[in-house]
């Protein structure tokens, strides 16, 4: 594939940087794909009485470069600079390799080695430019990328969760990219693996307390999903990337979470299993001896598993990514009569 450059963004941040060199703190005047702070940012800006066009509080001036289209701010003597410039730091331009196989995203400056991973590498390649400024932006790399370089190489490739795009759970107000999920036939979440910002994340775990509506984009199709009760949630900080992975999973597919009043619990068999089927009929087992006050033995499961599937006691999930398989129990089905009938076929034995 054939680079992707962005020369014009190029020549404004290599304007910008001039300026810094000559010790200047250049503020957007809008949101421009820079990185810098904007004009909006800063706290009380009121317009200033010549030769400066706004004051910033008590703290110092703006004056607008004509030629850079920007502004550039004046600290006044002793006064302490505004929050949002406490941590401002010059900028340096780079490049970006984006390993596609992989979905990663390096960009090296100097000595500086950064990496993104999860990048949506099926995006046009002027979105993902702005996508990984933006993150570069949010972390205060002091770094932006002009340029994107492409490895197809396929190394990694056996790594990957999707062969298409990332699915995508949203709620009105925020969006996570998700490393699978599961849910049933009457379109209820039972499992959502989602990393993103920590505050998109909380208001997806919102959501999930509140019982709200929440849209799955999948195969560029959106499924309307509805809540559990109560999910358990693990967080994790991702140290390549300033986001957070989370889990959330409803306690129906837990073991010991579920109440007597059910009238399913939920099997879920992950990435991470070295033999799924084993484990599958492992958690069946152990569930069944939850849930019902007859014994149940190991040696049973496989025999009740398929009569249980045929019966329909057990039906499919719908999963996907790092959730491998998915099933949902129905508690309230008869299953003393189904361990006895096939006790009396000898299909078990005590």
């Amino acid at each position: 594939m054939k680079p992707y450059e962005d020369t014009y963004l190029q020549k404004r941040v290599s304007a910008v940087i001039e300026r810094q060199k000559q010790g200047k703190i250049v503020i957007a005047a809008y949101e421009d794909g820079t990185g810098l702070p904007t004009r909006q940012d800063l706290p009380a800006i009121k317009a200033a009485q010549y030769p400066h066009d706004y004051a910033v509080g008590d703290c110092g001036y703006l004056n607008y470069d004509s030629q850079l289209g920007a502004y550039i701010f004046t600290q006044k003597p002793g006064a302490d600079l505004p929050k949002v410039l406490a941590h401002y730091r010059p900028l340096a331009l780079g490049e970006a390799t984006v390993r596609v196989a992989d979905r990663q995203a390096i960009i090296r400056v100097n000595d500086t080695e950064i990496t993104f991973t999860g990048v949506p590498v099926w995006e046009p390649a002027y979105n993902l430019l702005k996508e990984i400024n933006s993150e570069l932006a949010r972390a205060n790399a002091g770094v932006i990328i002009w340029k994107i370089n492409w490895d197809e190489k396929g190394a990694g490739q056996e790594r990957l969760l999707f062969q298409g795009a990332v699915p995508r759970l949203r709620n009105g107000q925020a969006l996570v990219h998700l490393t699978g999920f599961a849910y049933d036939e009457d379109h209820t979440l039972v499992y959502a693996g989602a990393v993103g910002y920590k505050t998109s994340l909380e208001s997806i775990r919102a959501t999930l307390l509140t019982s709200k509506q929440l849209t799955l984009n999948h195969d560029q199709q959106d499924i309307y999903l509805s809540s559990l009760d109560r999910y358990e949630q693990v967080w994790q900080a991702m140290p390549e990337y300033t986001s957070h992975h989370v889990t959330y999973v409803g306690r129906q597919a837990l073991p010991g979470k579920w109440d007597p009043e059910d009238q399913f619990a939920y099997l879920l068999v992950f990435q991470t299993t070295a033999e799924p089927k084993q484990e599958m009929l492992r958690i069946f087992s152990e569930r069944l001896k939850e849930a019902l006050e007859i014994p149940v033995l190991d040696v049973w499961s496989g025999a009740l598993w398929k009569a249980a599937k045929d019966q329909g006691y057990i039906r499919d999930l719908v999963t996907v990514g790092d959730c491998l398989k998915g099933f949902r129990m129905h508690l309230k089905a008869d299953w003393q009569g189904l361990i006895t009938a096939l006790l009396k076929e000898e299909m078990i034995a005590l």
